[in-house]
């Protein structure tokens, strides 16, 4: 065994110091597999970036009520009456004056251009009540003031204020027919409360002209233990008509649903460059088994195993693959982890996000390309057991 793995390690010595006859060749291989690595990653960061956002808004001590077989605000209505059944439920916190800790909220869709290129793009303009900003406890202003109820003022996320034309301190926009006041920024910790800009509800639906419309409804929860008694209270009396949810899960509902169609896209497209990835190193290897072809029967001849031939090649297939993985992974890593990015949301809105690499990532980027090394690598090092010893040594190579 001791002998085989000599054999192995020299033959693979030798592989490596005669790269510089086919150095481009070599190179166009750990660029491929560079490229699948890098593109995988890319979704990956999104699909889990786009999670992280919307799960760090999400808390498990604030309910969500949407109405009755609504799976997002969008196709929500709540009405005013069904609004006075849970005031005063039990299970709902309340203020130093006793009054019940919710905010009715709403989302208006509402075009903005962005900073870069002028394009329009689709945000929410979300109306919370007077206990909004109390139920986000991880959203501060971080520059000017919170909007003052009654007048058409708004303050907006980070993100925004960062990606959009309009949305900086004091300036004033046009959304729909109306005209707004940027009266604050506010920082939300990276969730995707940043994509969003928040508004007095009663102004919302003054300017907008939807009197009274409700989509949601948050909730704060004397403690988390406390919403399946809400929940069942909600179910048996018919006249509420609300569904209620832990903001946790609603969050986790959404970025499932959105995070599994970019991985969609995304992995489809990665199996695709690797397959192509594989050709090309089947098509690399075969042109070093062809290029060393009087080497590997001269060590042949004077006692190599096939065994050690075989391994030569392919741990030369598999250190160039490994040497692209680490290029791609170096590179997402450099550009692409924090990259900021955005999506669809459920109600048709853009959604801000960042990408986000971790660990448990790269070792999947890891695997594919160990798989691409593997198989591609495999082939061509079968062929260089084949070898004619006596047609390679008179420089007449027929690889079988």
């Amino acid at each position: 065994m001791s002998a085989i793995i000599n054999q192995s390690m020299a033959l693979t010595i030798s592989n490596l110091k005669s790269l510089r006859r086919r150095i481009w060749l070599s190179l166009s291989l750990v660029f491929s597999v560079a490229m699948v690595v890098t593109v995988l990653l890319g979704f990956l960061a999104m699909s889990n970036g786009f999670r992280t956002s919307l799960l760090q808004a999400g808390s498990k001590d604030i309910a969500i009520a949407l109405g009755n077989g609504a799976a997002t605000e969008l196709g929500s209505r709540i009405e005013p009456s069904q609004l006075h059944y849970l005031d005063g439920a039990a299970g709902i916190a309340t203020d130093a004056t006793g009054a019940s800790v919710m905010s009715p909220e709403m989302v208006v869709p509402v075009d903005v251009p962005e900073r870069i290129g002028g394009l329009l793009s689709t945000l929410s303009l979300r109306g919370i009540g007077p206990f909004g900003l109390s139920l986000r406890p991880n959203v501060r202003i971080v520059d000017g003031r919170m909007f003052n109820p009654g007048a058409s003022e708004i303050v907006v996320g980070r993100r925004l204020n960062l990606d959009y034309k309009g949305l900086a301190l004091g300036e004033r926009l046009t959304l729909g027919t109306s005209k707004w006041t940027v009266v604050g920024i506010f920082d939300a910790g990276g969730s995707v409360f940043e994509s969003e800009m928040l508004a007095d509800i009663g102004v919302v639906q003054t300017l907008f002209n939807r009197p009274n419309l409700v989509e949601s409804v948050r909730i704060k929860l004397t403690a988390q233990e406390a919403l399946p008694a809400l929940q069942s209270m909600a179910a048996d009396t018919p006249q509420i008509g609300l569904s209620l949810r832990s903001e946790q899960d609603y969050f986790a509902a959404l970025a499932e649903r959105t995070s599994k169609l970019i991985l969609l896209l995304g992995w489809p497209l990665a199996a695709i460059m690797a397959a192509g990835a594989v050709v090309g190193a089947m098509t690399t290897m075969f042109s070093s088994v062809s290029d060393r072809s009087t080497e590997i029967a001269t060590v042949r001849a004077i006692g190599f195993s096939r065994r050690a031939a075989f391994a030569g090649t392919w741990i030369e297939a598999m250190i160039l693959t490994c040497f692209g993985c680490l290029i791609g992974v170096g590179f997402s890593y450099a550009v692409l982890n924090g990259w900021t990015a955005s999506t669809m949301s459920a109600d048709h809105t853009q959604i801000g996000f960042q990408l986000v690499l971790s660990p448990a990532l790269v070792t999947k980027a890891v695997w594919l390309s160990l798989i691409i090394g593997a198989v591609g690598g495999a082939l061509p090092a079968v062929a260089a057991t084949r070898i004619p010893l006596r047609l390679a040594m008179s420089g007449r190579t027929e690889i079988g």
